[in-house]
């Protein structure tokens, strides 16, 4: 037997020498009954594995498009439907004290206690005892800042008409001056002393006038006249240097905060909630968020054969 027919019988084997022909694995499997395993497709045998998703079709978007606009049309709906807000708004200047005008802290600080102020339960309680309401009630509705790089303090309240916002508003503006506008313990001491003083200069004078005539009807001496004049001297100064302690006072901020009206309470000319722009944009985003999850999941569903 020549070497080519060896090597169809026996098959080649380049490397181990074991290698099955082909003749010998059909009369193997003849015989065992097993069948051959099949031979592995090599790239682009078969067909491909479908993995991608559906296409996005025309009804997809429609119906996206649909959602957004029907957001969009909920979020106007609600904006005309649910209850009106008002508002009203004031500016009032807060005026700091001439020895902290270089203190940027204790200018802060001071805006800061006007700003607690007008929130405390001191000046909402009475507001709210008066409308019948509860303080926390009457705190959601008012809103107070200062404006930036300012001394003024703008203050807004909220009402379901313009004006119970205004009546609200007035009410919060004429109890915050009220409240300011005392002065500290010391100050009240200080006005005490003056009108002191004032009543002893009061009576210094008169008892000069009294003298005077005596002393020109011979009933009085000049000696008595002269003593009065003395008193009322001193009753002067010590007048005037009290009168000037308060007004060192004053200008330190502890005679009352100086505060001043600068805006008187006025209605706001938009509707403060529900906004109808903001509404539909709201609504339009709800819409867009529903529409693309939407169109995800029927990107991702497997397309019809």
């Amino acid at each position: 037997m020549t070497n080519v027919s060896n090597v169809f019988q026996y098959g080649a084997s380049e490397s181990n020498g074991r290698s099955m022909g082909i003749e010998e694995q059909l009369e193997k499997t003849s015989v065992t009954g097993e069948v051959a395993p099949p031979r592995p497709d090599g790239p682009g045998d078969g067909p491909l594995a479908d993995t991608g998703g559906g296409p996005v079709t025309v009804r997809l978007v429609l119906m996206a498009m649909t959602i957004i606009l029907l957001g969009t049309a909920a979020g106007l709906a609600g904006a005309l439907i649910l209850p009106k807000t008002y508002g009203a708004r004031a500016e009032v200047l807060y005026s700091v004290g001439q020895d902290q005008g270089g203190d940027p802290l204790k200018q802060d600080r001071q805006l800061s206690t006007q700003l607690v102020l007008l929130k405390s339960p001191r000046l909402l309680g009475d507001i709210a005892r008066k409308q019948g309401r509860q303080v926390k009630d009457l705190d959601k509705e008012v809103s107070v800042q200062v404006l930036a790089n300012s001394n003024v303090i703008q203050v807004e309240a909220d009402g379901s008409s313009k004006l119970a916002a205004m009546q609200t508003l007035q009410a919060v503006i004429d109890g915050y001056l009220a409240l300011a506008s005392q002065p500290t313990g010391a100050t009240r001491y200080l006005e005490t002393q003056l009108a002191d003083a004032q009543a002893k200069t009061q009576e210094q004078q008169t008892r000069v006038t009294q003298l005077t005539s005596a002393v020109l009807a011979g009933t009085a001496t000049q000696v008595a006249l002269n003593d009065a004049r003395a008193q009322l001297t001193g009753a002067l100064d010590q007048e005037k240097a009290i009168q000037n302690q308060i007004n060192q006072a004053k200008l330190r901020g502890e005679g009352g905060p100086p505060v001043q009206l600068l805006t008187p309470p006025y209605s706001l000319p938009d509707v403060v909630f529900p906004q109808p722009w903001i509404a539909a944009g709201t609504g339009a985003l709800v819409g867009v968020i529903v529409a693309g999850a939407m169109v995800a999941l029927g990107a991702r569903r497997p397309a019809r054969p």
